[in-house]
């Protein structure tokens, strides 16, 4: 749900095309393709990155975890460990005294996502950047990197930081068997595209009413989401697609963990998580790349 120039994320995702790829990008994820403890261990191999490489300067965990042929998207960037490396160190040139606040985390199969904040006052959680990454673990290494970048606004229409995790369950958040992650990923990847291509009627059947936003420009509950629909139904000419004439919705990797569902766009410039509860979406956090707003 993420911003592209005048019109949020609806106009974000209005913009691809056909459908919505799977968490490989070539199919759905299926319960038999995963594993649990290889999924936990490329999680913890990667939030290495954050803990020691950035937190701790050990450039040295970098060329441990990445592999020779790493590929790395952002085109600013080079590939391989010393690309890795760089990308931090031009982070915290940036923002002196920066440290990485990991806030939520994914393990799909090979991929491993992880929403982070950058900020030098971490306790203040409007301040610096909110990151999303997005990598591929082949052979115990890191393979292949996608990132997406937005600065931290001051305020939120919400009032929600765009970190925080505002629904909280009566006894503690369930264990999710890979059956119902499975579950959730295709109800919540079926929601988002039928609501990107215009069906508002879709958000009184899989939206729960209390919806807690955190995208900085909308407000929380369904009915800032439907006056959103309104808006972009009634003023096509601010929507990328009444331009290029692309009907329907093209995401990129999709990934399921736990009680939330990550969607990639195809441009990899806006990443969306959405926390399904009991068959509803009921939170969404994105990350939208700094000159999509």
């Amino acid at each position: 749900m993420g911003y592209r120039k005048t019109l949020p994320w609806l106009a974000a995702v209005a913009f691809f095309t056909t459908a919505c790829s799977g968490a490989s990008g070539t199919g759905p994820a299926t319960a038999a393709g995963s594993s649990s403890a290889s999924e936990a261990q490329n999680k913890a191999l990667v939030l290495r990155l954050y803990s020691e490489a950035f937190n701790q300067d050990k450039t040295d965990v970098v060329r441990e975890l990445v592999g020779a042929d790493y590929v790395q998207h952002d085109k600013s960037v080079p590939g391989g460990a010393d690309g890795q490396v760089k990308q931090f160190q031009d982070l915290k040139a940036k923002i002196p005294g920066a440290v990485a606040t990991v806030k939520r985390t994914a393990a799909d199969r090979d991929l491993v996502a992880v929403h982070w904040h950058a900020s030098a006052t971490p306790a203040n959680e409007a301040t610096g950047e909110a990151k999303v990454d997005l990598y591929r673990v082949g052979n115990g290494k890191l393979v292949e990197h996608w990132s997406i970048t937005q600065t931290v606004p001051a305020t939120t229409a919400s009032g929600n930081s765009l970190f925080s995790d505002q629904y909280q369950y009566a006894n503690g958040a369930p264990t999710l068997s890979e059956e119902q992650e499975e579950t959730n990923r295709e109800f919540a990847v079926t929601a988002y595209r039928k609501l990107s291509d215009g069906d508002a009627a879709v958000v009184d059947t899989s939206w729960d009413p209390r919806y807690y936003q955190h995208n900085p420009a909308i407000a929380s509950g369904t009915g800032p989401l439907k006056q959103l629909m309104q808006q972009g139904n009634t003023s096509p000419s601010a929507t990328p697609s009444a331009s290029t004439g692309s009907g329907g919705t093209q995401f990129g990797h999709t990934l399921a963990d736990g009680d939330l569902v990550w969607v990639f766009s195809s441009d990899y410039v806006v990443a969306d998580i959405f926390r399904v509860v009991d068959g509803k979406i009921i939170e969404h956090w994105d990350v939208v790349a700094d000159g999509q707003q």
